[in-house]
């Protein structure tokens, strides 16, 4: 019975994400037509009536407001892409007087986003680009940095925008045997329309994005749960006795 109720509601589900946004257009001449957007081919735009019937309607023929609606529901395909620097800084001398050297690592990072369609895309659009880092000694994340920025592609195809990081500094070593200190763990980068839909995105792990609108939050350089993203206390280092 319950593969049954599987099945049905995996039927269901399929069913209804076939169903695109069925909303009201209110043409020039006055008329309404309750209908979704299909596509766009030279001047005619192809609407789908709730009975299932395909119209090809002039572009003349819309309003404002319905064409501005259509141009969102064909963002730009975008590339994007993660740019990084490093270099390492050893420290003289030992730490805390066991002989164990620290080293740090120091990185800068860039969120590179490009067009690779076409056409021009006239509204503002956000990116949001995160870096973050794992305790070598504990399970708990760090978050070292986070941008949100606005921008617009005004040349369509090759058009770029990119938003770099300050220096971040990592700290590794070895105390009592055990690997102490961060490791940098990876990156998150968001594009949203001006809407907040999303339509782009690439990350190290997939499963940050559940937890994007919370690390949004967060401040930078804290430590924070990798499940939740909420924020914590960075793990305590093993004692020896």
């Amino acid at each position: 019975m319950f593969k049954t109720f599987f099945i049905f509601v995996t039927l269901y589900l399929i069913i209804v994400s076939s169903f695109g946004e069925m909303r009201a257009w209110n043409f020039k001449n006055g008329k309404t037509l309750e209908a979704e957007f299909i596509a766009v081919t030279g001047n005619q735009i192809s609407l789908k009536s709730l009975k299932g019937k395909i119209k090809k309607i002039p572009q003349a023929e819309f309003n404002d407001d319905d064409l501005r609606y259509i141009e969102l529901q064909q963002p730009p395909k975008l590339n994007l892409d993660l740019g990084k620097s490093a270099r390492q800084q050893t420290y003289l001398g030992s730490y805390n007087g066991g002989g164990d050297i620290p080293s740090k690592d120091i990185y800068t990072f860039a969120a590179k986003v490009k067009q690779v369609s076409g056409k021009v895309y006239n509204h503002p659009l956000t990116l949001e680009f995160f870096t973050i880092g794992e305790e070598n000694n504990g399970d708990k994340n760090i978050l070292y940095s986070y941008h949100k920025e606005s921008f617009t592609l005004p040349d369509g195809s090759g058009s770029t925008f990119t938003v770099a990081t300050d220096e971040i500094g990592v700290v590794a070593y070895i105390s009592n045997g055990q690997r102490c200190g961060e490791t940098y763990k990876g990156y998150m980068m968001i594009v949203k329309d001006e809407r907040g839909k999303i339509i782009a995105s690439k990350a190290t792990r997939e499963d940050w994005f559940q937890i994007a609108e919370t690390l949004a939050k967060l401040p930078v350089g804290r430590t924070f749960d990798p499940e939740t993203g909420e924020r914590c206390f960075p793990t305590q280092p093993k004692r020896f006795y």
